[in-house]
């Protein structure tokens, strides 16, 4: 039987860093009884229509949102829920093939190698479409009630960003504005020797405060705000595959 939780341990592929204040563990979106019970169905309109079009997880038990919740609320220094089977499993697939498909270009920004797509330089795709769903309203909605989060938000930003071998994305914050950063991964396949993975710098500066690999279907929501981060290297032990990630920023309505 699947846990509802399972945390890494240190030692796991999942959390490379020798003295992580906090593993990065995934939290397994299961569905059965057996895990949480008799499945209740959810009040109505509780997540926007639109979101079922894309995922599961705003139709699930109250019992599962509650313990995403608790787990985003419970993140520590930086707020966060890792949650896999993040999107319908035949969207996820499709997305991975459009992103292999997609236009990428060197990032704009010198000091930041890695390679992203901007969207009006696309041809349609279930990947445009999943960009242009990300920007709404209910987007931006089903997200914080996803996490519990208080305030209204909206979407600011979406990237999309691809890394060869070599690429890196440096130490830096996102933002100084209060809200979420929602990162969806469809990188396949993945290999903690690959390296690509999202890392937070500990205040302290002398360790990682946490590490998120980037697995396939899987998604990342962290409060944004003063959350330094870094993405490791994607290494040569990665040759002809990719890591692929759509970056959402939603933050506090204006």
């Amino acid at each position: 039987m699947i846990r509802a939780t399972e945390k890494s341990s240190p030692d796991s592929p999942a959390t490379s860093s020798p003295r992580p204040e906090r593993p990065s563990g995934f939290f397994v979106a299961d569905f059965a009884d057996s895990v949480f019970g008799p499945v209740r169905a959810p009040p109505p309109n509780a997540f926007p229509a639109s979101s079922r079009a894309w995922t599961r997880l705003g139709s699930a038990s109250s019992t599962l949102h509650d313990a995403i919740r608790h787990e985003f609320a419970s993140g520590g220094r930086v707020p966060h829920v890792c949650l896999q089977q993040a999107l319908l499993p035949e969207r996820a697939e499709a997305m991975h093939q459009a992103l292999r498909e997609a236009r990428f270009k060197r990032h704009h920004h010198g000091p930041y190698p890695l390679h992203i797509a901007p969207l009006d330089a696309q041809q349609p795709s279930v990947l445009t479409e999943f960009c242009a769903w990300l920007k709404t309203d209910d987007s931006a909605a089903y997200h914080a009630k996803l996490v519990g989060w208080p305030q209204a938000l909206e979407t600011r930003q979406v990237q999309v960003s691809r890394m060869d071998v070599g690429e890196h994305f440096p130490e830096h914050l996102d933002t100084d504005e209060d809200g979420l950063a929602v990162v969806y991964n469809f990188t396949r396949p993945w290999e903690d020797r690959f390296g690509g993975v999202l890392a937070f710098v500990h205040p302290d500066g002398d360790r990682d405060l946490m590490r998120v690999p980037p697995l396939f279907n899987s998604v990342f929501l962290f409060r944004a705000v003063g959350a330094r981060h870094r993405v490791t290297e994607w290494t040569a032990a990665a040759q002809g595959h990719q890591r692929y990630s759509i970056t959402a920023f939603i933050l506090a309505k204006r």
